[in-house]
Protein backbone atom coordinates (compact mmCIF):
# COMPACT_ATOMS: atom_id res chain seq x y z
CA UNK A 1 0.00 0.00 0.00
CA UNK A 2 1.34 3.94 -1.12
CA UNK A 3 1.44 6.24 1.42
CA UNK A 4 -1.51 8.51 -0.38
CA UNK A 5 -3.46 5.25 -0.29
CA UNK A 6 -2.94 4.96 3.38
CA UNK A 7 -3.63 8.69 3.85
CA UNK A 8 -7.07 8.49 1.38
CA UNK A 9 -8.21 5.12 3.87
CA UNK A 10 -7.70 7.20 6.80
CA UNK A 11 -9.39 10.41 5.15
CA UNK A 12 -11.90 8.22 4.01
CA UNK A 13 -12.97 6.63 7.29
CA UNK A 14 -12.51 9.83 9.36
CA UNK A 15 -14.96 11.44 7.20
CA UNK A 16 -17.58 8.39 7.63
CA UNK A 17 -17.17 8.36 11.42
CA UNK A 18 -16.34 11.65 12.57
CA UNK A 19 -19.72 13.60 12.29
CA UNK A 20 -21.49 10.17 13.60
CA UNK A 21 -19.03 9.96 16.72
CA UNK A 22 -19.99 13.65 17.35
CA UNK A 23 -23.23 13.43 17.27
CA UNK A 24 -23.58 10.80 19.74
CA UNK A 25 -21.22 12.52 21.44
CA UNK A 26 -23.09 15.89 21.88
CA UNK A 27 -26.51 13.32 22.59
CA UNK A 28 -24.65 11.66 25.76
CA UNK A 29 -23.08 14.72 27.21
CA UNK A 30 -25.04 17.84 25.55
CA UNK A 31 -28.82 16.65 24.96
CA UNK A 32 -30.25 19.78 26.32
CA UNK A 33 -27.73 22.05 24.09
CA UNK A 34 -26.82 24.14 27.67
CA UNK A 35 -23.60 22.98 27.93
CA UNK A 36 -21.19 21.74 25.20
CA UNK A 37 -17.45 22.44 24.79
CA UNK A 38 -17.39 25.54 23.95
CA UNK A 39 -18.91 26.05 26.88
CA UNK A 40 -16.05 23.89 28.86
CA UNK A 41 -13.51 25.66 30.84
CA UNK A 42 -9.41 25.64 29.20
CA UNK A 43 -8.71 23.53 31.94
CA UNK A 44 -11.25 21.07 31.78
CA UNK A 45 -11.55 20.59 27.96
CA UNK A 46 -7.40 19.75 28.62
CA UNK A 47 -8.38 17.72 31.45
CA UNK A 48 -11.13 15.46 29.06
CA UNK A 49 -8.28 15.71 26.40
CA UNK A 50 -5.73 14.00 28.74
CA UNK A 51 -8.65 11.20 29.93
CA UNK A 52 -8.56 11.10 26.03
CA UNK A 53 -5.33 10.07 25.64
CA UNK A 54 -4.83 7.89 28.82
CA UNK A 55 -8.03 5.60 26.60
CA UNK A 56 -6.08 5.80 23.69
CA UNK A 57 -3.01 4.47 25.56
CA UNK A 58 -4.52 1.50 26.91
CA UNK A 59 -6.03 0.76 23.18
CA UNK A 60 -2.48 0.80 21.69
CA UNK A 61 -1.37 -1.55 25.01
CA UNK A 62 -3.55 -3.89 24.93
CA UNK A 63 -3.10 -3.84 21.23
CA UNK A 64 0.39 -4.41 21.34
CA UNK A 65 0.43 -7.34 23.66
CA UNK A 66 -1.45 -9.00 21.67
CA UNK A 67 0.37 -8.57 18.44
CA UNK A 68 3.46 -9.53 20.70
CA UNK A 69 1.37 -12.58 21.96
CA UNK A 70 0.59 -13.43 18.21
CA UNK A 71 4.44 -13.46 17.10
CA UNK A 72 5.73 -15.21 20.09
CA UNK A 73 3.23 -17.94 19.06
CA UNK A 74 4.14 -18.15 15.98
CA UNK A 75 7.20 -18.35 17.00
CA UNK A 76 6.87 -21.17 18.73
CA UNK A 77 5.07 -23.62 16.15
CA UNK A 78 7.34 -26.30 15.05
CA UNK A 79 8.94 -25.90 11.53
CA UNK A 80 7.99 -27.24 8.47
CA UNK A 81 10.32 -28.61 6.04
CA UNK A 82 9.89 -25.82 3.72
CA UNK A 83 10.53 -23.50 6.44
CA UNK A 84 13.98 -24.72 7.67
Amino acid sequence: MRDEEIRDLIRQEFDAQFTRKFNSGIREHNPTGDKGMWRMPALALISSAKEEIHDLLSYITVLERKLLAAEAAEEMKPKTTKER
